[in-house]
C-alpha cells in the first residue's frame, strides 16, 4: 500500500513539473498569445519536448522508477487525438534487478486516413507471476519460507512491433501488424510451479503477423463519451511449433445526462496450434496489448496474469459520474465497475457463466486538462481486496 501511495505522489509531482506550455498544447488547451498555433496548418504546429520522472509498477514485484522523455506535435483542439505524432523514450529500474526500456513512435494523425504505431522494448522482470495454466489453477494463501518463489518466474523479453492503420471509408478501418520478440523464462531458486511445469528454462523467438478490421465511431480517443469500437482480427506466429489466434472485442460509451457515462466492453480470444507461453500472457489488439487474465486491464479483482489459457472470454461494465469540472482544466469523477471472465485450457472458448471469475469495486478519477487521468480504485474478487492505481481508463 505504501508503494502505491508513493507512486501516486510521484505521478502528481511529475505532472505538475512538466513544462506548462508543453502540457497545455499536448492536451488541447489553447496556448498563450505568445505562441499562436491555431492560425497554422496542423502539419506546421511546433514540436515540443517534455521530460519527467514517474513511478510505475509491474516489475520485480514492486514499484519501478522511470525516466521519460517525449517529443510531440500537438493537434488542433477539435481533433480526435490531442497530438498529431510523438516519439517517446523511457527507461526504468525496479526491484531485485528488474529493468525496462522503450522507444516508441506514434502518429495517430499521420494523414487524414493513415496512422502508425511502432514500438521497441526490452524488459527483465525478475518476479513475473506464474500460477499455472487453466481456469482452475489454485494458489495457496501461505507457502513455506523456502518456497517464496513458488508462483514466480524470471522473464526476459525483447520486442519490436509495428502497426499501420488505413481508413477504408468513414469509421471503417483496416490495420496490419507485425513484429518479432525473443523471450526467456528462468526458474527462480527453490521449488517453483514454473520449474515443475516447464523445467529450469524456457526460451524462444516468435515472429508474427496479423491484422484487424475496426469500426470506430467514438467522438474522440482520449476520453470518449459516445460511440463504440468493434474489432475483429487474426494473428499468426512462429513461436512454439507455430500458432494462430482469432479474437474480437467491442467497446461502447453512452452519456446519461450531462455528468454520467456508461462504458462497457466484451472480448474473446482463441489460440490454435502450439503457442509459446508468452502468447498466453498477452492479447495484442489494435494499437494496444492486454495482459491476460487479471489485473488493471482486464479484471481488477484479480492479480495480474492470475489465469493463463489458450482461450479467454471477458466483459467489463463501468459507470462514471462526474462530480466537478473546470472547463477542461480539471475534473473529478467517481466510478463503479464489475469485471468478469475466465480462461480455457485444452478446450475451445464458449459463451458460458460456468466458473466465471467476477470482481467489482469503486474508484476515484482525477482528470487534468483533456488527456491525463489518474485512477484510484479498490476491487473485491477471488483474490480478496485489491488496490489499483492507473494513469488512464481501463478501456
Amino acid at each position: 500500500m505504501t508503494s502505491r501511495v508513493a507512486s501516486l505522489c510521484m505521478l502528481l509531482l511529475a505532472t505538475a513539473a512538466a513544462p506548462g506550455l508543453a502540457a497545455a498544447q499536448e492536451r488541447g488547451v489553447t496556448p498563450p498569445p505568445a505562441v499562436v498555433v491555431e492560425s497554422l496548418p496542423p502539419s506546421d504546429y511546433p514540436w515540443l519536448l517534455s521530460y519527467y520522472p514517474l513511478i510505475g509498477g509491474g516489475l520485480g514485484g514492486g514499484p519501478v522508477l522511470v525516466a521519460r522523455a517525449r517529443y510531440f506535435q500537438p493537434s488542433p483542439y477539435e481533433s480526435r487525438s490531442t497530438y498529431r505524432a510523438d516519439v517517446t523514450a523511457e527507461g526504468g529500474l525496479g526491484l531485485h534487478g528488474s529493468r525496462r526500456g522503450m522507444l516508441r513512435l506514434r502518429a495517430p494523425l499521420l494523414t487524414p486516413d493513415m496512422r502508425l504505431n511502432i514500438r521497441l522494448a526490452a524488459r527483465r522482470n525478475t518476479r513475473e507471476n506464474f500460477f499455472g495454466l487453466g481456469n482452475n489453477s489454485v494458489v495457496e494463501s501461505e507457502v513455506p519460507d523456502d518456497e517464496e518463489f513458488r508462483y514466480r518466474v524470471e522473464e526476459i523479453r525483447y520486442q519490436a512491433i509495428g502497426d499501420i492503420t488505413r481508413r477504408i471509408a468513414g469509421p471503417l478501418l483496416v490495420s496490419a501488424r507485425g513484429g518479432v520478440e525473443n523471450i526467456r523464462y528462468l526458474a527462480l531458486p527453490g521449488p517453483t510451479l514454473f520449474a515443475d511445469t516447464y523445467g529450469g528454462e524456457l526460451t524462444g523467438t516468435d515472429a508474427f503477423i496479423g491484422g484487424s478490421l475496426v469500426l470506430d465511431t467514438r467522438n474522440n480517443e482520449f476520453d470518449p463519451t459516445s460511440g463504440f469500437v468493434l474489432e475483429s482480427g487474426a494473428n499468426f506466429g512462429s513461436g512454439g511449433d507455430g500458432y494462430s489466434r482469432l479474437f474480437g472485442m467491442a467497446r461502447g460509451y453512452r452519456m446519461f445526462g450531462a455528468q454520467t457515462l456508461l462504458a462497457a466492453r466484451i472480448g474473446a480470444s482463441q489460440l490454435y496450434g502450439d503457442p509459446p507461453l508468452s502468447a498466453l500472457y498477452e492479447l495484442p489488439a489494435w494499437e494496444d496489448v492486454l495482459g491476460m487474465y487479471g489485473g488493471g486491464s482486464t479484471n481488477r479483482g484479480l492479480r495480474s496474469s492470475r489465469y493463463l489459457g489458450t482461450g479467454v472470454i471477458f466483459g467489463n461494465i463501468e459507470l462514471r459520474r462526474e462530480l466537478f469540472t473546470s472547463k477542461n482544466a480539471a475534473s473529478v469523477s467517481v466510478l463503479g465497475f464489475v469485471d468478469a471472465g475466465r480462461v480455457f485450457q485444452g478446450q475451445k472458448v464458449r459463451l458460458t457463466t460456468e466458473d466465471i471469475r467476477v470482481g467489482g469495486g469503486v474508484g476515484l478519477a482525477l482528470q487534468i486538462l483533456r488527456s491525463t487521468n489518474f485512477i484510484f480504485d479498490v476491487a473485491w474478487g477471488p483474490d480478496g481486496m485489491r488496490f489499483n492505481v492507473g494513469s488512464g481508463w481501463a478501456f
